[in-house]
């Protein structure tokens, strides 16, 4: 149903096209089209257009004519002019009447052809599938949605695929919409000032959630496909053995659950910069002495302190102590609030210094002198390098292209982002998740858990080659002992003796009547004698068909006990 498929996105998108662009507008662009047209009723607006380039240049002339000076030739114009205006209205009331006309007969048209068809179209093919699912991949509410109302279970109905339809239509226009109007914005308005920060929020929080909706449909069967392939590998994987931890890796994940646990105590409100203006309870605009006399009510002031009071000089200080912290300011000599960059020249060490560290982690948790070529642990070791070193590189990125101004028009405290300490928090989070991903895909893979290599085909044939060596070299030992029991007098008379007990044992018991009844019941109600004749004819006949021993002609018995013999010998 590839052609319902197209049919269906080609009524939502003009249904689209129709709501963003206008009804009213696409009438006035048809309708200016149709009177260019060379029909009877495009020469009747010529007409009309000429009748008005005559009126227009009558009333000019008659505008420029005194009724006093040149009253017949003022009185002619005038006549003139009464004449053409009546004609003008006459004609653009016919000319109204048949853009009214025109405008009903369109909005009949385009309301069949878009919203008409929105309806029938569900209403028609609610039965037809208009595409499967993989048989498998999604449960089954999931499938009972997917196929509401009356499609085949497993299947995507008419209504949800029309659905999908309108909702990426709807946020691909709201998102070109929007991008035409930021473009077009910062053309007109280059210096636009900056609204406040909880104003600001929101927005900020709306496009997140329209890229989420946008990338979702894209993500998700991406993500999907790639969960099924890992079950398909696993399943293909499942004769590979769980195996123990090697203690070489037991030390790398400890090595890297400890790095883990100490990025998360970082974010702990104990551990982390004091900030003073959250623990006095102070908008940012406070005067300095009133801040500091605040904060020495609650704690002694330290060297810090003072050197962060003689940097308190402006509200520029103020705002970089926000986006760099306490350290930064207070300790760094050659920092001015005339060049913010400076602060983030001093900055960077310490910027970078735990991402060095979880790239010492990660490259000891990863090096195959520790955890050992076996576990393969070595096969993350590029992957999580580039993912430190992309976090790393972010991290740099958004302190420097932080606009710290957004603060200046923060009139509550509430309104303050503590960026410093906002960001400290994110990047130590980051950091232990990445170490704890890191850990599992290590331990998955040592562990044959997950992410296991199938062996080469050569080795899969050598492992079936030894086990089919083995079973031969048992079903050998077999033949030579039972060879020997025949053979051997007082064995073949214990053989004999065994298997007349067992006959003479079973006969008994298949004489108490009790056997009999159940027996017979299972002979008349249970049991497909015919079935089971069969089956043992079929296996009679297979096992007594006469085979070949090496590719040679099928042997004797005694031929067979000789080459049995021969071997074991």
């Amino acid at each position: 149903m590839a052609s319902l498929l197209v049919v269906i996105f080609c009524v939502e998108l003009a249904v689209q096209l129709v709501n963003t662009i206008g009804a009213a507008t696409i009438n006035g662009l048809i309708w200016d089209l149709v009177v260019r047209l060379p029909i009877p009723l495009s020469r009747e607006f010529a007409v009309q257009r000429q009748k008005q380039k005559e009126y227009l240049e009558v009333r000019r002339e008659l505008t420029g004519t005194s009724s006093q000076d040149e009253f017949a030739k003022w009185a002619k114009l005038r006549r003139k002019h009464d004449k053409l205006l009546e004609d003008l209205e006459k004609k653009k009331a016919a000319l109204d009447g048949s853009r009214t006309k025109f405008d009903r007969y369109l909005t009949t048209a385009r309301f069949i052809s878009t919203r008409g068809l929105q309806w029938f179209l569900p209403f028609w093919y609610g039965r037809t599938p208009m595409f499967w699912l993989p048989y498998g991949s999604f449960p089954y509410y999931v499938e009972w949605f997917a196929s509401f109302p009356r499609a085949p279970l497993g299947s995507v109905s008419i209504v949800v695929w029309q659905g999908a339809c309108t909702g990426m239509l709807t946020l691909l226009v709201e998102t070109v919409t929007a991008i035409l109007g930021l473009a077009v914005a910062a053309r007109q308005q280059p210096a636009q000032k900056e609204k406040p920060n909880k104003q600001a929020a929101p927005a900020g929080g709306g496009n997140v959630k329209s890229l989420l909706v946008f990338f979702g449909p894209i993500l998700v069967p991406k993500a999907l496909g790639w969960y099924r392939s890992l079950q398909a590998s696993r399943a293909q994987q499942q004769h590979i053995p769980i195996r123990p931890l090697p203690p070489g890796v037991a030390v790398a994940l400890t090595l890297l659950l400890s790095v883990a646990a100490c990025f998360l105590l970082r974010t702990l409100p104990v551990l982390s910069p004091e900030n003073v203006f959250a623990v006095t309870q102070s908008r940012l605009q406070i005067p300095v002495d009133v801040l500091f006399t605040r904060l020495s009510t609650l704690r002694p002031l330290s060297a810090a302190d003072d050197a962060l009071r003689h940097k308190f000089v402006n509200l520029e200080s103020r705002l970089l102590y926000l986006q760099f912290g306490p350290d930064v300011l207070a300790a760094c000599p050659f920092c001015a609030a005339d060049d913010p960059r400076s602060y983030l020249w001093y900055a960077l060490p310490a910027l970078a210094a735990p991402h060095l560290l979880n790239l010492v982690a990660i490259a000891l948790a990863t090096a195959p002198a520790m955890t050992g070529h076996a576990s393969r642990a070595a096969t993350w070791r590029t992957p999580a390098t580039l993912a430190a070193v992309a976090l790393a590189a972010a991290d740099v990125y958004l302190f420097s292209a932080y606009n710290y101004q957004r603060n200046a028009r923060a009139t509550r405290l509430q309104d303050l982002d503590f960026f410093f300490w906002t960001a400290r928090v994110w990047r130590a989070a980051a950091l232990a998740g990445l170490d704890a991903l890191l850990g599992w895909a290590v331990y998955a893979t040592a562990t044959n858990r997950a992410f296991t290599a199938p062996p080469a085909p050569a080795e899969r044939v050598e492992a079936a080659a030894r086990v089919l060596a083995s079973a031969k070299a048992k079903l050998n030992a077999a033949g030579v002992v039972k060879n020997t029991a025949i053979r051997d007098d007082d064995l073949r008379r214990r053989s004999t003796d065994y298997w007349g007990h067992e006959v003479r044992l079973m006969r008994d018991v298949m004489e108490d009547r009790d056997v009999i009844e159940g027996v017979n019941d299972a002979l008349l109600n249970r049991i497909d004698i015919a079935s089971i004749t069969r089956d043992a004819e079929v296996y009679a006949r297979n096992v007594l068909q006469p085979g070949t021993w090496n590719g040679h002609a099928p042997l004797t018995y005694d031929d067979r006990d000789k080459q049995q013999y021969t071997q074991v010998k």
